[in-house]
């Protein structure tokens, strides 16, 4: 009766670190629900032998018995921890399933980011199949708002598989939908939810210099879509950046360190900037800058070799801006640029290249993304404001730089998830599928809102599917969706999991399997010796033995 037990699950939460009675641990059992995370063997060891050793008085008799189930499948790592365990016995359960073939939905994302009305989609879907067989015609369903299709697709074995499927947006607003795979295997990965927005507009924000040129409000002006402000350079504030998609600086030569810390921020918080200086750009206030949003510093003014060799096609900022890959394009020049220098910590990606090997154009993407003419766009620095290849340039920025929320969240991986639109302080977001509520954890930077699903107490509340982000009536949506490590039901062997518990100084380990052959109906566990027993026997010999001495020596 003196035993205590604990009872712990991948939830690893602060109700899991006390010890329990045999009708608490019971109690307990029965509570236990099936959560959406996935942890580590090795974590989850950790954890509880630092919990048993913090919640027992330290006694050199008391010994511990660790039973520990899982299918130990190889996506969850055996890393060996720093344990140590004393006087602690394992029993290891391995729970391996009848067949580790699956078909699960790996991930779904789009080619372009943007979203706009009667504008093609191309949706990628990335199917795996785990099993040693190939498989055809496996069946593919996609529901998003009011578009349904049924695909049809074949899956090598042992492979993962991206299938792409084309449709338009009818309609503004919140697109919620989900793509399933038709499997018989494990249920839980056969759908994955998505969701995002159409919208109506982008809004950019032009912070005008000295050397500021006409033609960036020229070409935005031409698409009622971009809604675009100007403001000089020396007159914006904070509040300028609100509600911003784009800001981008225009002809500058001075950037005060006010300014600079507005677009750092800015770009933390998700938004795009576009950086084109003026004639006679202030050398330290811009590479301040330039480092702190991880571009590559300029430095000295470049003369020659400054025609365009060619641009970086294949990436994402150019994709669907040529119909194919073309090397014979009628390329400007400039006659003087910026060099741009070397090491540090850019993360610039030349997107522009210049014949003598420097970049003219590039872009370095971490919460949001920067991008840098290495040039000035004044017409004694050459006529590239009056190319095609310009405009061409401006439009995809605008394209690209909506402030759109993540297409979904990965239960237990995403720490932050953005809310742009307003929301008042005495209305809090709630997150909601008309089922299930729950008020997230809510901070706010920079005028952004962030919602978090890493600090809820409770996990196992937590469900995939589409849910309406509440506050003043639905103000957004987010998806969520499980984990795919324990979609490969792979598992580690008998002796591996027996070096693995070898590994972290475990002495005195027994292993156990529940499989499609072998069952496992009680656990033999090694109870402590009871003495109790060898006492009521003494006992009744010690009485016997007087009351032999009473009646035969007086």
């Amino acid at each position: 009766m003196d035993t205590r037990f604990l009872i712990g699950t991948n939830e690893m939460s602060g109700s899991e670190e006390r010890l329990l009675t045999k009708i608490e641990a019971f109690e307990k059992l029965d509570q236990i629900e099936l959560s959406p995370l996935a942890r580590d063997p090795g974590d989850i060891l950790r954890w509880q032998l630092e919990v048993l050793q913090e919640g027992t008085t330290d006694s050199t008799d008391r010994r511990t018995q660790y039973v520990f189930l899982s299918d130990f499948q190889r996506s969850n790592s055996l890393i060996k921890q720093d344990t140590k365990p004393k006087r602690v016995a394992f029993y290891p359960i391995k729970l391996s399933p009848e067949t580790d073939a699956n078909i699960y939905i790996d991930s779904v994302w789009f080619t372009s980011p943007v979203h706009k009305l009667n504008t093609a989609n191309e949706l990628n879907v990335r199917i795996a199949n785990t099993s040693k067989e190939n498989l055809e015609n496996i069946e593919i369903q996609v529901h998003i708002d009011d578009y349904n299709k049924t695909l049809f697709v074949s899956l090598p074995a042992n492979q993962k598989t991206t299938t792409q499927l084309t449709y338009s947006d009818k309609s503004k607003g919140i697109k919620k939908g989900s793509v399933q795979v038709m499997d018989n295997y494990v249920l839980f990965d056969d759908i994955f939810y998505l969701s995002y927005e159409v919208v109506s507009g982008l809004n950019i924000l032009s912070l005008d210099g000295e050397d500021a040129i006409p033609n960036v409000a020229t070409v935005y002006g031409l698409d009622p879509f971009y809604r675009y402000t100007q403001r000089p350079i020396t007159a914006v504030t904070k509040d300028d950046f609100e509600g911003k998609d784009l800001v981008i600086v225009n002809g500058a030569n001075g950037i005060s360190q006010g300014i600079a810390n507005y677009l750092i921020e800015f770009v933390e918080t998700g938004g795009s900037i576009g950086l084109f200086p003026g004639r006679n750009p202030t050398r330290n206030n811009w590479n301040f800058l330039l480092e702190k949003v991880r571009l590559a510093p300029f430095a000295a003014v470049v003369g020659s070799g400054n025609k365009i060799d060619n641009l970086t096609q294949n990436d994402p900022f150019f994709s669907g801006v040529f119909e194919k890959q073309n090397n014979k394009l009628n390329l400007p020049s400039v006659s003087q640029t910026f060099r741009a220098t070397e090491g540090g910590s850019s993360l610039g990606t030349p997107l522009i290249k210049l014949q003598n090997g420097l970049p003219l154009f590039a872009a370095s993407k971490t919460s949001g993304t920067a991008y840098i003419f290495y040039s000035s766009l004044h017409e004694s620095f050459g006529n590239f404001s009056k190319n095609a290849l310009f405009s061409t340039i401006l439009l995809r920025m605008g394209e690209v730089s909506q402030r759109a929320q993540p297409n979904f969240v990965i239960i237990g991986d995403q720490a932050r998830y953005p809310v742009y639109q307003d929301v008042r302080d005495d209305n809090p977001i709630r997150i909601s599928n008309g089922d299930f509520e729950f008020i997230p954890q809510v901070s706010s930077v920079a005028g952004v809102t962030y919602i978090s699903l890493n600090l809820l107490s409770d996990y196992q509340q937590l469900r995939a599917g589409n849910f309406d982000l509440i506050s003043d009536g639905i103000i957004g949506s987010i998806s969520l969706n499980y984990q795919r490590k324990e979609s490969q039901l792979a598992a580690f062997t008998e002796e591996e999991i027996l070096d693995f518990f070898a590994a972290n100084g475990a002495k005195d380990v027994t292993f156990n399997e529940i499989g499609k052959d072998s069952h496992l109906s009680t656990i033999d566990i090694d109870k402590p010796f009871s003495y109790w027993k060898i006492c009521i026997i003494l006992t009744l010999i010690f009485v016997l033995i007087e009351m032999a001495l009473v009646r035969f020596l007086k």
